[in-house]
């Protein structure tokens, strides 16, 4: 029940939202003066009005659709429905874009419009062979100036990637290569699952004091595999656990007794038992299968640049959302 699910990618600017969408660093407008109800969020003093939302949310809305069907917007996780889940993942893609777009001017990095030009005219040939995505743009008003502004924010957040990566040495194979190398991939934990996090506090001492990890497992654990493995989850790779035991996990030191790591689970008790990097993995995979977890390990730590990026541009911005306006 620990395994982390991966969906269907929805775009590449929405992926990014999605891993950075809960970051701090927003303000809500409680207490605000009246906004005009057309606006949904303001960056900076920039408005974001109701109309870009609603065009952005359209073509979500329509994956979705055909994704789950239109019964997936009901369902409630955590106390929310998707619907309201997902229009706050489309507001927060908004706002990152301005943030983006906003500091892309600052830095002096645009995009030519010959890039845009040169990927309108292969969207829009691709368009007029697909009467029914061409409908679905033409209902939606989904327009031409709709669509190079989409495009020209997807190439400016590439501008900025690069930008980014070439200030911090990431675009230098040399030094990639040294990060790389001792660069955690898997780690191999045991856990023990409670739904109380005082329980979880008990445990914890009574192991501090001696008490044997497998057996207090064995007694209190929740999690259903536990009676196949004792909570010895074994070695497993970055993305393959819900991401607050995920993020403990790898951040802990061989031998280390975690506090409760709270997860929609309940409560977890962690114990590492072992890491592996890039350099470890030579010795068990072949060539090939090592230059491919060394391209993820590449990536993940371009990807942990570029979120802490936007989570600085988010803590420095001056934001306001107006989720009551997403109508």
């Amino acid at each position: 029940m620990l395994i982390q699910i991966n969906k269907k990618m929805i775009s590449v600017t929405l992926i990014l939202i999605l891993l950075i969408g809960a970051l701090a660093g927003c303000s809500n407008a409680g207490g605000a003066a009246k906004v005009d109800e057309n606006v949904v969020a303001k960056v900076n003093g920039k408005e974001i009005d109701y109309d870009s939302f609603k065009k952005n949310f359209s073509i979500i809305e329509k994956r979705y659709n055909e994704w789950y069907t239109e019964n997936i917007w009901s369902q409630e996780i955590n106390g929310k429905t998707v619907l309201e889940i997902v229009k706050g993942q489309v507001l927060d893609k908004l706002v990152t874009e301005e943030l983006i777009n906003q500091e892309a001017q600052k830095k002096g990095i645009s995009v030519e419009d010959a890039k845009i030009e040169e990927a309108y005219n292969g969207f829009k040939e691709r368009l007029e062979q697909d009467e029914e995505l061409k409908k679905f743009y033409e209902e939606n008003n989904l327009d031409e100036s709709f669509v190079k502004d989409q495009i020209k924010m997807g190439l400016l957040v590439q501008e900025y990637e690069k930008a980014l990566f070439d200030e911090h040495g990431l675009n230098d194979k040399e030094k990639l290569d040294e990060l790389t190398k001792d660069y955690v991939v898997q780690v191999s934990a045991k856990h023990i699952l409670v739904k109380d996090e005082e329980l979880a506090k008990e445990i914890i001492n009574k192991i501090k004091a001696g008490g044997d990890f497998t057996e207090l497992a064995k007694e209190n654990s929740k999690d259903p595999s536990v009676k196949d493995n004792n909570g010895d989850l074994g070695y497993f790779p970055r993305g393959a656990m819900v991401k607050q035991f995920e993020e403990a996990a790898f951040s802990m030191n061989v031998g280390e007794i975690s506090d409760p790591v709270k997860t929609d689970y309940g409560y977890h008790i962690i114990k590492l038992e072992g890491k592996k990097t890039i350099d470890d993995l030579k010795k068990e995979v072949s060539e090939e299968e090592l230059e491919l977890e060394k391209q993820k390990a590449e990536a993940m730590i371009k990807q942990e640049e570029f979120i802490k990026e936007i989570e600085k541009l988010k803590s420095e911005g001056n934001i306001e959302k107006f989720e009551e306006n997403l109508k």
